[in-house]
């Protein structure tokens, strides 16, 4: 009602904006409009015009006047045959009704009686004349179904026309209000207008006689459907008469041979002879019975497969009219049940191969058939015997016969290996549209609202919809009416409990060996690597009888309460797989179960992990059994309003209890823990308990209640995958640890037998090596961590391959986002310009890149010095300039592949990027020349991170080399930034660049009259004394020089490091100093003594002792 109000209003505002247009403009708007004939005269006048732009505009005008005017008359034959069509509406339903009566009653008398009075010739042609119009039937049977379908939205396609056309009425009314266009654009906007009204006439007439349509479009689908039906019928009893005509040829000739064998000579060699014939005589009936199977089948196949194709085009048809309604939802909803389902014939590959061979030997023998004279000649020669002439006659004929039945044989062969080629061709066909279909409405079931919003309407209709939903559980349930299958229940409930019995009487026992198991792991002598896969068997065997008898439990039930057995026992199957997952997994996880004795877990991880995985247990048992409910309803999920309280109920239960615990227990078993990847994983799925739960819901509140099923199932069964995952890596983990183990203490005991055997053949004691704890824990943990590193390659890579399973099927879902499409480009290519579309697709996978691109280079060095660098000795700085240099490639690639993604190729960019390096030339000359600095210094490493340089008078150590400068740590601990084009321009000074070794030169002095002798063996022997110091090259003391009052000597020896130059300096002159002093050996410095001359007297005195 709202719709048609809305439609109404749109109408009336749209006849009222066109009738005030029209007065507006009635000295504008003729009556006629110009003619094909005059806009061809305007255009070519316009061509004949001087070149320039206002001829340029005047051609592109009229060109645009002519085609609307092509427009208008294609849309006027448009509304004309709509409105035939209306007018004749009546009688062709009537018509088509009768005929279609006259079609129900020819479909159940058609007989393979009418076809038995003709040959089989004319019966092949009708079969041909009946292929033929069943495929024209087709043909019009999917325009049928396309213009019904398109009734479907006629009412939201007529309201987008409407309101766009009023938009464009009222823009071109302000265009003609202006007075100084031109009249060729005058004249293009009232031929617009024009068009515009005729195509709101057409929608108009659309929606009122919506219904009307819609009845007249279903009577022509229905009768063509059932003409497509009795056509197929024709076919099939046709095809059944040529069947029966080709097996009483076979009799026939079957009848015949048995009669020569009762009139033959009575000779061996002849009798054998009509075996033959008869034998293979046998083998035709027996081919022409199974070629007549695979031509029924043949037709049953392309009957399947026309069906499937007009399914195809049927569901395109209604994507494209009904795209993201509701309505969608439910007809996707519809055509998944009505699939067809294990309509393969299996072997046929085989069978085919099979025939070529049988042809190709049945044309050799055959073959060997046309010389009869030679023939019988070999014969009597290989057989040692001679015929009459009456035998020969017999013989040929039988010969003869023979090659006549042979050359039936090859033809059935022929036709069976025609019709099965035929058949494999069909169903591949039908497999590979059966699979598209299945894709496009998973495609679509996934992205289209499956029910209505949870609003104030949906609250209101709660009581109501839930009380037709608990009436629709009810009528499932009932007392059957058939107890013949009773006996086989009751048998097979015997069993379940039996079995169940039996495990349970045994359970102390099997307890007493988990616990004689427990109690020799941890033992050098006595663990083994099987004792965790028997100790995990042991646990699953204990589950079992709960399981059975729970099984047990839900057959009775089902067969007893259930009007439909079969569906809840299906649903018991299931279900009991999970109480026996469950079970396990909590028997796993108990205080003295596996987790503790074999994984290394403590008791009180344990107790919180089986916390945990109990409140798992109550949110999947709510999660899985959603469905359920939908079940009851014909509508499926559209109505489940029972489903999508207990999904909410249980994704609640999942943020406010399960994700607080799950949350303080990984923290707990983090810092427990010294696996990062572990933590790493505990981290993301600590994240996902808290976000995607509330995602979910607001898809369910939302309407993507189908979604949200969807993605809770996957996510159930990942959890399953990552526990089984989990179980089998911690089993593969310790098998490791036990297999290291016991082959580091062979090793040892090795070791120690040899030993005692020396020290037995006399060898002396001292040479008796003691092997330490340490040494052995040692061995064992080298040998444990190259298994370790070998495994987890493997372990890691079947985790994501198990993950990519279980998400698989939503990689078909992912590729709707393809036919969103955000903007549009143009390429130019050789075979010319190509429009190019980017879609919501493309953008989130060059999100992905990018994001990916971030995380790698956020973590790379910490990838690289897990994998590498930890493994491998580099020299000092390689290490950072492998970092630099694949962040640098990895920001690169993905930068270009994201751009690629968008459709921003390098063909696209490369001006760009042009004109980028003018302005970088230009603009930012000295950042541009700092940026290939750093470039060729990351490449030809003159300085490394760690080097001490001295540059413009700074030195210090190099700590960063980024993309425009360095920094450099002085000595103060200051960071001074120096440009990179400093280091390649300037002059630099690496004290550790190929070799790390420098001098360093200690000046003294001494006074004069010093033992020079003694003065160098005191230096020497400060050098002598200091461990830094080198050996070689030696230290080295010289006197050097006479100085104006010292004797001038130098200290030069070699450090191995730059970082040991200052403290090598100051203990050697801490150390020369006590020697001297020691030694009474002066260290000088300048002196000058200032004497007073008195001018009158001529007298000398000293005024003052000045030292420096």
């Amino acid at each position: 009602m709202k719709i048609n109000a809305f439609l109404t209003a749109l109408c009336a505002a749209l006849f009222l904006n066109m009738s005030v247009s029209q007065g507006a403009f009635a000295d504008q708007n003729t009556l006629s409009l110009p003619t094909e004939k005059s806009l061809k005269a305007d255009l070519a006048a316009a061509q004949k015009m001087p070149d320039g732009d206002e001829k340029q505009t005047l051609v592109t005008d009229i060109q645009t006047s002519l085609d609307l005017l092509q427009q208008i008359q294609a849309q006027q034959k448009a509304n004309e045959a709509l409105q035939a069509t209306l007018n004749g509406a009546e009688a062709e339903i009537q018509k088509n009704n009768a005929e279609l009566q006259t079609l129900k009653k020819q479909l159940n008398t058609a007989t393979d009686a009418d076809y038995q009075s003709r040959n089989p010739a004319d019966l092949q042609a009708l079969v041909t004349k009946l292929m033929n119009q069943q495929q024209d039937t087709q043909s019009e049977l999917s325009v049928a179904n396309g213009l019904l379908a398109g009734q479907s939205s006629v009412s939201e396609r007529a309201q987008a026309t409407l309101t766009n056309n009023l938009k464009r009425t009222q823009e071109l009314n302000q265009q003609l209000a202006n007075a100084s266009i031109s009249s060729a654009l005058k004249q293009q906007y009232q031929l617009e207008l024009e068009l515009i009204d005729l195509k709101n006439i057409y929608s108009q007439i659309l929606l009122k006689n919506s219904d009307q349509l819609t009845v007249l479009y279903q009577s022509r689908y229905d009768l063509l459907n059932q003409k497509a039906q009795v056509q197929q019928q024709q076919l099939t009893a046709i095809q059944e008469v040529i069947n029966q005509k080709n097996l009483a040829q076979s009799q026939s000739q079957v009848e015949l041979v048995q009669q020569q064998q009762q009139s033959a000579v009575k000779n061996n060699y002849i009798q054998k002879e009509l075996e033959r014939n008869a034998q293979l005589s046998q083998f035709l009936l027996e081919q022409t019975e199974k070629t007549n199977t695979l031509t029924q089948d043949e037709l049953r196949m392309r009957s399947v497969l026309d069906s499937l194709t007009q399914t195809q085009r049927t569901i395109d048809e209604q994507i494209s009219a009904l795209q993201g309604t509701l309505v969608l939802s439910r007809i996707i909803q519809q055509q998944k049940q009505k699939l067809p389902t294990n309509l393969n014939i299996q072997g046929l590959s085989k069978q085919i191969a099979d025939l070529r061979v049988q042809i190709f030997d049945m044309t050799q023998r055959r073959n060997e058939l046309y010389d009869l004279e030679a023939y019988l000649a070999k014969v009597q020669t290989d057989q040692n015997q001679t015929f009459t002439e009456a035998e020969k006659a017999q013989l040929i004929n039988l010969l003869t016969e023979r090659r006549k039945i042979a050359s039936d044989v090859i033809k059935s062969l022929n036709n069976q290996l025609n019709l099965a080629i035929s058949l494999e061709l069909t169903q591949q066909q039908i497999t590979q549209i059966s699979d598209q279909i299945q894709a496009k409405l998973d495609q679509q079931s996934f992205w289209v609202k499956s029910n209505n919003p949870i609003n104030l309407a949906w609250f209101k209709s709660l009581p109501m919809s839930l009380g037709e939903q608990l009436e629709g559980i009810s009528k499932k349930l009932g007392f059957p009416n058939n107890f013949e299958n009773l006996p086989y229940l009751l048998t097979y409930v015997a069993i379940l409990v039996v079995i169940g019995g039996i495990i349970f009487k045994f359970k102390t026992f099997i307890k007493q060996k988990l616990a004689s198991i427990n109690s020799e792991i941890n033992r050098l002598r006595t663990d083994s690597q099987w004792h965790t896969p028997m100790a995990l068997l042991f646990t699953g065997i204990i589950s079992l009888p709960s399981t059975l008898w729970f099984l047990a439990v839900c057959q009775l039930f089902g067969f007893f309460f259930v009007r439909n057995p079969t569906e809840f026992w299906q649903w018991s199957l299931s279900m009991a797989a999970y109480w026996w997952f469950f079970t396990f997994v909590l028997a796993v996880l108990r205080p003295n179960g596996v987790l503790v004795h074999h994984f290394g877990f403590t008791q009180d991880a344990a107790e919180k992990l089986q916390a945990i995985t109990k409140r798992i247990i109550v949110t999947v048992v709510l999660l899985l059994n959603t469905s359920v409910f939908s079940d009851v309803m014909e509508s499926g999920l559209a109505n489940d309003v029972l489903g999508e309280v207990n999904t909410i109920i249980a994704l609640v239960f999942c943020i406010v209890i399960i994700a607080p615990r799950f949350s303080k227990a990984s923290k707990a078993f983090g810092q427990t823990s010294h696996d990062h990847r572990d933590k790493l994983l505990l981290k993301i799925v600590r994240i996902l308990l808290q976000l995607v739960p509330v995602g979910l819901i607001v898809l369910v509140v939302l309407g993507y209640y189908y979604t949200a099923l969807n993605l809770i199932n996957h996510m159930i069964n990942t959890y399953i995958a990552w526990v089984v995952w989990s179980l089998a890596r911690h089993t593969i983990y310790r098998a490791i640890t036990v297999s290291s183990q016991r082959l580091a203490y062979r090793r040892l005991q090795e070791k120690r037998q040899q030993k005692a055997a020396e020290l037995n053949d006399g060898s002396p004691s001292d040479d008796v090596v003691v092997v330490s704890e340490q040494e052995e824990g040692m061995a064992v943990n080298q040998v444990r961590g190259q298994l370790l590193r070998f495994a987890d390659l493997f372990i890691w890579t079947a985790l994501f391959a198990i993950f990519y399973y279980v998400w698989s099927d939503l990689v078909t879902v992912a590729s709707y986002l393809r036919d969103i499409t955000l903007w549009q480009q143009t390429t130019t290519t050789e075979a010319g310009v190509v429009t190019e579309s980017i879609s919501l697709f493309n953008l989130l996978v060059a999100l992905v890149i990018i994001g990916i691109t971030y995380i790698l280079v956020r973590n790379l060095p910490g990838i690289l010095e897990v994998l590498i660098f930890s493994r491998v000795k580099l020299s000092q700085g390689t290490p950072y300039t492998i970092n630099t240099l694949l962040t640098y490639t990895l920001v690169a690639i993905g930068g270009a592949w994201a751009f690629a993604t968008l459709g921003m190729s390098w063909s696209k960019l490369q001006w760009l990027f042009a004109a980028l390096s003018v302005g970088l030339g230009f603009g930012m000359q000295e950042i541009f020349a700092n940026f290939v600095s750093g470039i060729i210094l990351l490449f030809e490493r003159p300085i490394r991170v760690g080097d001490t340089v001295t540059i413009n008078d700074v030195t210090g150590t190099v700590a960063k080399i980024r993309i425009r400068a360095i920094t450099i740590i002085d000595p103060d601990r200051k960071e001074v930034i120096v440009p990179n084009k400093s280091f390649v321009t300037g002059q630099v000074t690496n004290w550790a660049l190929s070799n790390t070794i420098t001098r360093v030169v200690i000046s003294i002095g001494v006074a004069y009259g010093s033992d020079l002798d003694l003065v160098k063996r005191l230096l020497l022997k400060a050098a002598s004394e200091q461990a830094n110091i080198m050996k070689d090259p030696e230290p080295r003391a010289l006197f050097l020089s006479f100085g104006a009052s010292t004797l001038d000597h130098e200290l030069r020896v070699y450090v191995s490091q730059v970082s040991e130059r200052t403290n090598t300096i100051d203990a050697l002159n801490r150390r020369i100093n006590e020697l001297f002093a020691e030694n009474n050996i002066e260290i000088a410095f300048n002196q000058l003594d200032v004497f007073i001359k008195n001018q009158d007297t001529g007298a000398i005195m000293p005024l003052v002792e000045v030292k420096s």
